[in-house]
C-alpha cells in the first residue's frame, strides 16, 4: 500500500529521546521532531519544559530568545512564554 502525501512516517503517539541532559544549558535549545520544531529549555525550578518553537505573537522561533525568571522570552518582541505555552508577560 502506497502511503497518501498527506502520511507521516513518524508514529505521533510515541516516545522519542529529544536531547541529552548536558545539551540542555541556561539557553533555549532547538530540535525538530517527527518534523515539528521544538524548544527546550530549563524553568526555575530546573525542570525540563517542551513548546512549539513558536512565538504565537509574531511567530519568530522561541529558541532564538532567553530564559528569564523561568520563562521563555521570545528574542523578537519579549513575549514571556512559561512552561505551560501560555503567555506569562508581554511588555508594553
Amino acid at each position: 500500500m502506497k502511503p497518501t502525501s498527506d502520511a507521516k512516517p513518524w508514529p505521533r503517539n510515541a516516545w522519542y529521546v529529544a536531547c541529552t541532559p548536558d545539551e540542555l544549558t541556561d539557553k533555549p535549545f532547538a530540535r525538530k521532531i517527527c518534523g515539528e520544531p521544538m524548544v527546550f529549555y530549563r524553568g526555575a525550578d530546573g525542570r525540563v519544559s517542551a513548546l512549539e518553537d513558536f512565538c504565537p505573537h509574531r511567530g519568530a522561533p522561541l529558541s532564538l530568545g532567553f530564559v528569564r525568571g523561568g520563562d521563555l522570552v521570545c528574542g523578537y518582541h519579549g513575549l514571556a512564554v512559561g512552561c505551560t505555552g501560555r503567555a506569562a508577560s508581554m511588555p508594553g
